[in-house]
């Protein structure tokens, strides 16, 4: 049985827009109740990109949803009906919790706008249909993947997403220790739990080491091999999904392209664009190259092998990226990045940045736990 990664994407999408549509996430107070109306209002007042920004926000939302729905068997009118619904509800929802947030305004030419991309993504995901594009991928995915590459694939796909926020090295996500402390510290400031949970030093040993780590030569070391197990875990998982070794080093490439391409487009839009290529210093392109020669290695080993290597690298990634020193001008960019300054991504890269290796270490687990079902098509 095929496991399409349209439903992953499905979700991931309606995450994301929730996400965007009632950022902040703070201030959350009960509405008044001569504030709150079952029918939304119509604003005074229209800003061009916002208008724009809902309808592109939800096409490819109905388009990925209405993939889903026609891959899972439903016929075309069904699913686009399902699909427009869906999404129109959505956005309904969203508009009135919104109700709830001082900074975000209800109105009803967003939720029309909404239904509107949703529609519009439909209608892209039956064209598509009806030109025989899903058949033929289809017979090209039973060719080059395996049946339960489906989850597999959409990680892939959303691996450029996180390296769009500034990552502590090139290549490095994952750096999730400081934020879940960081968090904690502020739920349990000023109460008992602080001391119980969070003592006045609860990583004496690991910040030790970290201590010495960066202030050693090996620094630059570390560096290089966090960049080349950034580089190789998403080959892993390609590898691990992937049949043929033409199809394998394809996706080598193309992933070494992308991992270049999107971290020299987060310097550009944070530093400028003649400040896109500043990342990469003598470690990042050593760290580079060795990805790259380990993918190289990879394109020769059964799929079983590539996913414990896969497990192997993540582990890795995670322990190497959270001995990064803090840069004050790293720190900033940071800053400058969530408070909206270049993309008004509102923290969607960000997550999808620190917690993308935890999922693929999940994944990778559940690919060696499972079995792979053989396709008579399939070839080698």
């Amino acid at each position: 049985m095929h496991r399409s990664s349209a439903w992953p994407l499905t979700w991931v999408a309606a995450a994301l827009i929730v996400y965007a549509s009632l950022f902040p996430w703070s201030g959350w107070r009960w509405p008044e109740s001569q504030v709150f109306h079952w029918a939304l209002p119509k604003l005074g007042y229209e800003v061009t990109n916002d208008l724009v920004a809902n309808i592109l926000g939800y096409l490819p939302f109905g388009l990925i949803m209405g993939i889903a729905h026609l891959r899972s068997g439903r016929g075309p009118l069904a699913a686009a009906v399902l699909t427009v619904l869906a999404g129109s509800a959505m956005s309904y929802l969203v508009e009135l919790i919104q109700y709830t947030l001082p900074s975000r305004v209800p109105s009803i030419t967003d939720w029309m706008l909404n239904t509107l991309g949703m529609a519009w993504g439909a209608l892209a995901a039956l064209t598509l249909s009806a030109l025989g594009l899903f058949e033929l991928w289809h017979r090209l995915r039973a060719r080059w993947f395996i049946p339960q590459a489906g989850h597999g694939l959409a990680l892939l796909s959303l691996w450029p997403l996180g390296l769009l926020y500034p990552t502590p090295w090139p290549l490095g996500q994952g750096q999730l220790l400081p934020r879940v402390r960081i968090t904690l510290m502020e739920w349990t400031q000023d109460t008992p739990l602080q001391a119980w949970i969070l003592p006045a030093d609860p990583l004496t040993l690991w910040a030790s080491f970290h201590s010495a780590v960066v202030s050693s030569s090996w620094l630059p070391v570390v560096e290089t091999l966090a960049t080349a197990t950034g580089l190789l875990v998403p080959m892993c998982v390609a590898c691990a999904v992937a049949r043929p070794r033409t199809l394998r080093l394809t996706l080598m490439s193309t992933l070494v392209l992308l991992g270049m391409g999107v971290t020299a487009l987060s310097a550009g839009l944070n530093f400028g664009p003649a400040h896109a290529f500043s990342w990469l210093t003598l470690s990042a392109s050593i760290g580079m190259l060795l990805g790259a020669l380990g993918g190289v290695v990879l394109v020769g080993c059964s799929r079983t092998t590539c996913a414990a290597l896969g497990v192997l690298m993540v582990l890795s990634l995670i322990g190497l990226i959270h001995l990064a020193p803090m840069d004050p001008y790293y720190a900033q960019t940071l800053q400058a990045w969530e408070n909206g300054r270049f993309i008004r991504f509102h923290g969607l890269s960000r997550w999808m940045g620190i917690l993308w290796p935890y999922v693929a270490l999940v994944w990778l687990i559940g690919r060696l736990a499972g079995r792979e079902t053989h396709h008579p098509d399939a070839s080698e």
